[in-house]
């Protein structure tokens, strides 16, 4: 089992960009020591809680920071992007990494991003504007002259001029297809409600699986989704491809544990951000269905949350918190941890995250469960 970071990136609205990035690199860094495999970051640009607009940037400048850790936009917006301008994009940014790269694609889920470009309100073209630009994306890959008109885009691939007579090659356009091919770049979606159709989406195009964890029956209907999609289409679903992301903290003491996470900027982000959203769209329901509490939603408090929502404690209870929850949804390849803003002070933080990657996952046994 594999160790990830979701990097979305829950830092304070206080935050200057210029620390933002610099918190970025400093958390890629450190997270490619301590043996992570992936670090996926997202793409807002009308969250302040969410302030990374264009995570290619901040993927160029951690990779040179970094040897192994491999990198994703998790997700680029595909409907609020040129799809020609992206393929070129993220296909030359695929071969500067040279096999540490993978593409996340999704739809969006703000309106305001979608005003932002000029888009309905109520997001009812973000699906159709995500599958047809990814749709011209995968033909700018191939290489081959195409124009396409459609309901949102246009577009196209042009045709090639030769070299002329003296053999100038001026005329030359580079390649900016995919490292190694676009038939094995990894492309991966994420997933939050119950029974999303994303999942089905994702499984259809034999892409990669990525939960929002909402509680154990909210991951198994991503799973659902997701064989489901596989299956129509003649695939076999593969558990290691399956990413779940979890807010974690670990500490010598269950005690010290959650006192980092209440007091730093895991707590800040849930009582100031997350809590308020979550309770608006009852996504914590899942939460207290697997709590057995029968609290009511609207009493939930911090240490509620800290106890039932989040992972922390010593490496002992988090492997036991997450081998429950390996075995209750069937299985997964990696478990992801999402980052928080301890930028003031990062080292409870920075050390969390080697545990994690070093004591905690290793130590989480694989399921093997028929994927049907």
């Amino acid at each position: 089992m594999k160790s990830g970071i979701f990097h979305v990136p829950y830092m304070k609205p206080s935050r200057s960009p210029r620390e933002v990035f610099d918190y970025s690199v400093l958390i890629a860094r450190e997270a490619d020591q301590a043996g992570f495999a992936d670090f996926m970051i997202g793409e807002h640009a009308t969250q302040a809680w969410e302030s990374v607009p264009n995570p290619e940037i901040v993927i160029g400048a951690c990779a040179r920071e970094t040897e192994r850790l491999r990198f994703a936009p998790m997700a680029h917006l595909l409907g609020l992007h040129n799809p020609g301008s992206l393929a070129i994009q993220t296909g030359w940014l695929s071969q500067v990494l040279e096999g540490r790269y993978f593409l996340g694609v999704g739809p969006g889920a703000y309106p305001r991003d979608a005003i932002l470009r000029g888009q309905p309100e109520d997001l009812s073209e973000a699906r159709p504007r995500r599958d047809e630009a990814l749709k011209i994306m995968q033909k700018v890959w191939e290489r081959k002259p195409f124009h396409h008109e459609g309901e949102f885009f246009k577009g196209g691939f042009p045709e090639e001029a030769e070299a002329d007579d003296a053999g100038g090659e001026y005329h030359m356009m580079p390649d900016f297809s995919p490292w190694q091919g676009a038939e094995n770049l990894e492309i991966a979606m994420t997933a939050l409600s119950y029974g999303s159709a994303s999942m089905k989406y994702c499984g259809a195009n034999d892409f990669s699986p990525i939960s929002f964890f909402g509680g154990l029956e909210v991951g198994r209907s991503h799973w659902d989704k997701y064989v489901e999609g596989q299956q129509e289409n003649g695939y076999t679903p593969d558990r290691m491809r399956f990413r779940m992301c979890r807010d974690i903290v670990v500490a010598d003491t269950d005690a010290e544990a959650k006192k980092i996470a209440l007091r730093g900027g895991l707590g800040t982000c849930w009582e100031n951000y997350l809590v308020p959203v979550y309770k608006q769209f009852k996504i914590l329901q899942g939460y207290i269905d697997d709590s057995g509490t029968g609290v009511d939603l609207a009493d939930l408090d911090m240490d509620w949350i800290a106890e039932h929502v989040w992972i922390c404690g010593s490496p002992e209870t988090v492997i036991e918190k997450l081998q429950k929850m390996n075995d209750a949804v069937g299985g997964m390849g990696e478990i992801v941890m999402n980052t928080h803003d301890y930028a003031d002070d990062p080292a409870p933080w920075v050390e969390s995250m080697h545990r994690i990657a070093e004591e905690v996952v290793p130590n989480i046994k694989d399921v093997t469960v028929s994927a049907a």
